[in-house]
């Protein structure tokens, strides 16, 4: 993952969101929740990640986008500030996967995201299990690798906001 993905990344997102939000309460029969892309994260926000050894990428992402917020993106789609990524409560996972991880997304329903701290590893889907010690524990066939890598997430990530922007609809992630 590089910085030029990202930029463009943040840019398309933004720029679905630009299309929605005009005349979603009209389109939706409610009012949108507040959807955001933020800038990077600040120095310190930043320099915290290292206790979480985080992969390269995640990393990258956090320099150039400090959150996401989607509430309204099928239940509802949230990468972390980083300070929540510290405030971790999950460190690895066990079960139908064995890893090392960095929780850093959430949705509206419960379900955590996960990438192992190494760059280029899979996204884990951590729906709500068993958590004792930083261990998450779950046989849920929903504890599923949901992307190969961070940027197959995000691709995914970007494509239920741009399927929800043109017909109010979101696919699961």
């Amino acid at each position: 993952m590089d910085g030029a993905y990202i930029r463009r990344w943040r840019e398309d997102v933004t720029a679905c969101l630009d299309r929605l939000l005009p005349g979603f309460e009209v389109r939706l029969g409610y009012p949108p929740g507040r959807h955001m892309v933020g800038g990077m994260a600040g120095e310190e926000r930043f320099a915290s990640l290292a206790s979480t050894r985080p992969s390269g990428d995640l990393l990258e992402w956090y320099r150039q986008v400090r959150e996401v917020s989607l509430p309204d993106i099928g239940s509802g789609y949230f990468v972390h500030d980083p300070g929540l990524v510290v405030r971790r409560e999950v460190a690895s996972v066990r079960g139908r996967f064995t890893a090392d991880v960095v929780v850093f997304a959430s949705d509206g329903g419960g379900t955590l995201f996960a990438v192992s701290a190494v760059t280029g590893s899979p996204v884990y889907r951590l729906p709500a299990g068993e958590i004792v010690a930083g261990v998450y524990r779950s046989d849920d066939p929903r504890f599923d690798v949901v992307a190969e890598d961070l940027t197959g997430f995000l691709d995914r990530l970007h494509d239920a906001v741009e399927v929800f922007a043109a017909t109010g609809a979101a696919g699961d992630l």
